[in-house]
């Protein structure tokens, strides 16, 4: 064979190569993508065949399943605003994003064909969530009767351990097409209000101002003088603390002091001495601003730009309390607070732990991955030693638990029909396996409201095997 022929047939033969591992890539690997792709149509099931598969929670209670050939959910209202559910042609949260997964695997792919060429089953899949149910089920109760919401996270990965709504509505109704969905779901807002409701953080904002001045040389036990009011340059009106006068009773009170008892005026006045850029800038590191990514989907947290904050020092100083333009949603609040347990990094949140064929073969599982640094460790460590203040000797103490040292922060927000009731927690504080984030619309004050709710979760957690 001359050089020529031999230099043809490498090419070819390279050529030949490199298209069938392209090809392979595209069937066996990023086909999956695409089939699971809801935009896919060919990925629906065949008219004959409307299977689904189960959906279950971290510790194996059915959430949704086929009986009878009807789509029902044992768990009820439980359970809404995460599985979702499907009427008809209209469908809702897991059943909506995991539609294709959870359809019958015999679908003539090439990963049906090697699933059941090894001898696996190619029944619908089951979809297993991250969510906890004996935490959900204290987190649902606790709601119950009230405007509000309850998430908790595992700040090492970002898993969704609890997501609780109130008011909520019993998907079996939805799904049966007798009930219409209620007038108080209509809007996405009301509809899930632990990733849509934004409402002001109150002093749970306090935090991300503390980590700023930690981060611009000031220290857990920086000195400041401890006043009654406080009025900013050019300000119309001083603002004052929760109790009329001075927080600490006496002529200066430190940051670690401040956090504890949630001074207003020490932290409007360093919300001015730190300035716009430093204040907005923490909360944009901390997800402000920007798209949160989450399968459910959530709404956009905000804060005003550093100028508009510069140019109005009077607003600089109410946001230092978390008031005046700045709002949150309960997520974004328990992904920021979940990251001073996690040495400062943010987890994405994610709520799909795997998915798994009938007989437990594994087609897909969710990985941690993180948003980030939002503050240096040794930051987040002297943070969190200040949160553990908060409940042991602060606002915070209805959250305490007997041996065990919770890092917290209360906050109530005034602004946008409240008092809202926050709560922030993270637990136990040395290596926190929960952080957990509250919100009670319209009932008081965080550490009378949703303080001893935050209790009765973390003494679930803690005491659960």
């Amino acid at each position: 064979m001359s050089r020529a022929m031999r230099r043809i047939a490498a090419v070819s033969f390279g050529v030949v190569a490199l298209l069938t591992a392209w090809l392979t890539f595209q069937q066996v690997l990023a086909g999956t993508t695409y089939s699971d792709d809801p935009r896919n149509l060919r990925s629906l099931p065949e008219p004959g065949d409307t299977r689904r598969g189960i959906v279950t929670s971290a510790d194996g209670v059915i959430l949704a399943e086929d009986r009878d050939g009807t789509r029902t959910y044992p768990e009820g209202e439980s359970y809404l605003h995460i599985v979702g559910y499907v009427a008809g042609e209209d469908s809702a949260g897991i059943e909506s994003t995991r539609a294709a997964g959870l359809r019958p695997l015999g679908d003539g792919s090439i990963t049906s064909w090697l699933i059941t060429l090894f001898g696996g089953s190619v029944e619908p899949p089951e979809v297993r969530l991250t969510v906890v149910d004996r935490i959900q089920r204290v987190a649902v109760e606790a709601l119950r009767g009230r405007t509000g919401a309850v998430v908790a996270l595992d700040p090492a990965t970002g898993a969704i351990l609890a997501y609780a709504v109130s008011p909520t509505q019993d998907p079996n109704e939805l799904a049966s097409g007798d009930v219409t969905v209620g007038e108080h779901l209509a809007d996405p807002s009301s509809l899930d209000r632990v990733a849509f409701r934004l409402l002001p953080p109150g002093s749970t904002f306090k935090t991300l101002i503390a980590a700023a001045a930690l981060e611009h040389g000031m220290s857990p036990d920086t000195v400041f003088e401890d006043t009654a009011e406080y009025l900013a340059p050019e300000a119309g009106l001083p603002i004052t603390n929760a109790t009329g006068g001075t927080c600490s009773g006496g002529t200066e009170i430190t940051l670690r002091e401040a956090l504890a008892v949630s001074c207003n005026t020490t932290f409007a006045g360093l919300a001015v001495e730190l300035g716009g850029a430093a204040i907005s800038g923490i909360a944009e590191r901390a997800g402000f601003n920007a798209v949160l990514p989450f399968e459910l989907g959530a709404a956009i947290s905000s804060i005003p730009a550093a100028a508009d904050l510069n140019s109005d020092l009077g607003a600089l100083a109410q946001t230092g309390l978390g008031e005046r333009d700045v709002r949150v949603t309960p997520l974004q609040m328990a992904v920021i607070a979940a990251s001073f347990g996690n040495e400062g990094q943010m987890m994405r949140p994610y709520i799909v732990d795997a998915v798994l064929t009938r007989d437990g073969t594994t087609l897909e599982r969710t990985g941690s991955e993180s948003l980030g640094q939002l503050i240096d460790p040794t930051v987040a460590a002297d943070l969190v030693s200040m949160m553990i203040d908060v409940v042991s000797s602060g606002t915070g103490r209805a959250a305490a638990q007997a041996g065990i040292d919770v890092a917290g922060k209360t906050g109530t927000a005034e602004g946008a029909g409240g008092p809202h009731s926050w709560f922030l927690a993270l637990a136990p504080a040395e290596t926190p396996s929960i952080a957990i984030a509250i919100v009670i619309e319209g009932e008081g004050t965080g550490g009378t409201v949703a303080a001893p709710i935050a209790a009765r979760i973390l003494e679930t957690w803690l005491g659960s095997p």
